[in-house]
């Protein structure tokens, strides 16, 4: 929808003209400066376009006395920012539960994955399967101040898949980037004949999410594999400011209310490949496409944005030591410094950096519940995260343990994973966050 700016609330209690005058020089003031000046909040998604047209559509005459009106610095409330408000927001890694209780790695993984890392890997399926997973994480923001606990939940992979002969093939949905944040903060507006206090919101709904479509071949121990995404996706950025009781002889403010919304959309390609050695050994490389992402803003004033997306490489395989012990191991590299910086004149600071990402871990099969096998697994990961607000990119890393239950010999399997870690650093970045997160993942075989 186009660029909304509003008032709201009750009727100023001075309604004479100078108070009048007064509101349309702040509502005006703060379209053109409030997201420019709060460098300290950086949204998701700074072009210079989208610092420009920033709630521009306001038309208040007068704007240049106010300026000066809203120079005192924010007070949070609640929400430093978190990583998802970071560049294009939080990377959501398209993994089904075994692969995230096993650090991550999806690629080459015997018995098959549903995880969206290689395309040669459905090679690894011998029956038509569908599975859905979901992923649930608590966050503790931890800035210079106080901490803040939060949570997000999303779908990290819903799949179909369908081998026959040599060939197999599948349709996906995979997640993104995560771009969801909230923020509230209080300040005061302080004017020559007094001041107003004032609540603000700070909104952003959102994300970036994969439609997949794979398709594999096998050559004897070899296998090939394609795959055509469509990232696909939509943002909605919201304020709300609510003006409180005027001290000394300030005039009584209405509310203040905007949104904006845009979607997002790309094509990327990936190609596979594999090789199995008997029935003990897999791995396996995938290389992705660049691109280009564009954010088209719903109204039409407003110029369509562009993103460059990397090209990556990923590397995985695994190896049964023994019938009962399965060991995995991957990792890759992205070039995210394509999609360039943002400095505080454009509205809102971020680098993006080149990242690598390593992970692995061990599964124990030798359990079993109710009459169906109860795999046991631990693994570690770490990887750079692909935004940051200084020179040096942020780290993430975690443990992860996990399970799964199968159900008539295999038809039916249920699969969950644990993760505890960390990222950022308070001392070099000015915040952190540490997370816990649960992978349920559901999966269906025919046969």
């Amino acid at each position: 929808m186009p660029s909304v700016l509003a008032a709201r609330g009750e009727a100023p209690l001075h309604s004479n003209g100078a108070a009048t005058r007064l509101n349309a020089k702040l509502r005006s003031a703060w379209a053109r400066a409030a997201w420019v000046r709060a460098a300290w909040v950086r949204a998701a998604f700074a072009r210079a376009a989208f610092a420009r047209a920033a709630f521009a559509g306001a038309a208040f005459a007068g704007a240049s006395f106010a300026l000066a009106a809203l120079t005192a610095s924010p007070v949070v409330l609640f929400g430093q920012t978190p990583i998802t408000a970071v560049g294009l927001g939080y990377p959501v890694a398209p993994v089904d539960g075994r692969s995230a209780a096993l650090g991550g790695s999806g690629s080459g993984l015997l018995g098959g994955s549903y995880s969206l890392t290689n395309p040669a890997d459905l090679l690894l399926h011998a029956e038509p399967g569908f599975s859905v997973s979901l992923a649930s994480e608590g966050v503790t923001l931890e800035g210079e101040s106080r901490s803040l606990d939060t949570g997000r939940g999303r779908f990290t992979t819903i799949r179909a898949l369908v081998p026959h002969g040599g060939w197999a093939f599948s349709l996906a949905f995979g997640g993104e980037f995560d771009q969801d944040w909230s923020n509230i903060l209080r300040d005061t507006l302080r004017l020559n004949d007094g001041q107003v206090p004032y609540e603000e919101t700070r909104e952003h709904n959102g994300g970036i999410s994969a439609i997949d479509a794979s398709l594999a071949r096998r050559f004897g121990p070899l296998g090939v594999g394609v795959s055509a995404q469509r990232l696909t996706g939509s943002l909605r950025q919201s304020f709300f400011r609510q003006f409180d009781d005027p001290i000394g002889g300030a005039p009584a403010l209405g509310g203040i209310v905007g949104a904006r919304e845009l979607s997002w959309r790309a094509w990327r390609f990936r190609a596979g490949g594999s090789i199995r050695l008997g029935e003990r050994v897999v791995a396996g490389v995938a290389l992705g496409t660049g691109g280009t992402l564009y954010a088209t803003p719903e109204g039409a004033e407003e110029p369509e944005a562009e993103f460059d997306l990397p090209t990556s490489m990923e590397l995985g395989g695994s190896v049964r030591v023994t019938d009962q012990l399965l060991v995995t191991a991957g990792g890759g590299r992205a070039a995210w410094s394509a999609v360039g910086s943002r400095d505080a004149a454009a509205g809102s600071a971020f680098q993006s950096h080149d990242i690598a990402w390593l992970g692995g871990g061990i599964e124990y099969g030798a359990l079993s519940l109710l009459g169906g096998k109860l795999p046991l697994r631990v693994g570690w990961r770490r990887t750079g995260l692909p935004f940051s607000r200084g020179a040096e990119a942020l780290q993430e890393s975690a443990l992860t343990a996990g399970f799964g239950w199968e159900f008539q010999e295999g038809l039916a399997v249920l699969d969950v994973a644990f993760e505890g870690g960390s990222r950022g650093d308070v001392a070099t970045a000015g915040f952190a966050e540490s997370f816990r997160r649960v992978t349920l993942s559901f999966s269906l075989r025919q046969r």
